[in-house]
């Protein structure tokens, strides 16, 4: 598991903890003190993007995450830890 803890923007965490198996997520949970409406939302991000290469995190983020209000985080901070833990393996 790697796991990455950024200060978004604004000022709030974000943390991302995942696992890679054969080039794909096969782990992944998302926190932080930032807010998401509707909050159910960013497990199913999660559920999302597992069995999915780092090249496809950003078309998923963006798709899932689309209309839902971010606060204290942007979606690209999202997509860019997650590509991150993802492409190091």
């Amino acid at each position: 598991m790697m796991r990455k803890v950024v200060r978004s923007r604004s000022g709030k965490t974000l943390e991302v903890i995942l696992d890679v198996e054969e080039d794909r997520i096969s782990q992944l949970v998302i926190s932080g003190d930032f807010m998401a409406f509707p909050p159910q939302i960013i497990e199913e991000l999660e559920k999302s993007l597992v069995g999915k290469k780092a090249e496809e995190v950003e078309g998923v983020v963006r798709e899932v995450l689309k209309g839902t209000e971010l606060i204290g985080v942007e979606i690209d901070e999202i997509i860019d830890t997650i590509r991150e833990l993802a492409s190091s393996r």
